[in-house]
């Protein structure tokens, strides 16, 4: 189940808890939530897949997207913070 929420913290205008999404599946998820953001919002994708850490920021370099925070939670859990540009 895919859970987006409006974030409260502030990190991020919106939260995408990708969670055991891989590569194909999560890229997908991140761009269709990122298309419906403004320019200058930010997301905060959290996902559970080690090949994550390759996949979102080369996804974010070729989508022309500023990765702008990536921190870890745990062994497994990574936290993405994009904004649109």
């Amino acid at each position: 189940m895919v859970v987006i929420k409006i974030n409260n913290d502030k990190r991020s205008d919106v939260v995408y808890d990708a969670g055991e999404a891989g590569c194909g599946e999560l890229l997908m998820n991140v761009f269709l939530q990122v298309k419906k953001m403004a320019v200058g919002e930010t997301i905060q994708v959290i996902s559970y897949d080690l090949g994550a850490k390759e996949d979102i920021p080369a996804w974010c370099r070729m989508q022309g997207h500023t990765l702008l925070e990536v921190f870890e939670e745990g062994l497994l859990i990574t936290h993405f913070v994009i904004q649109k540009n």
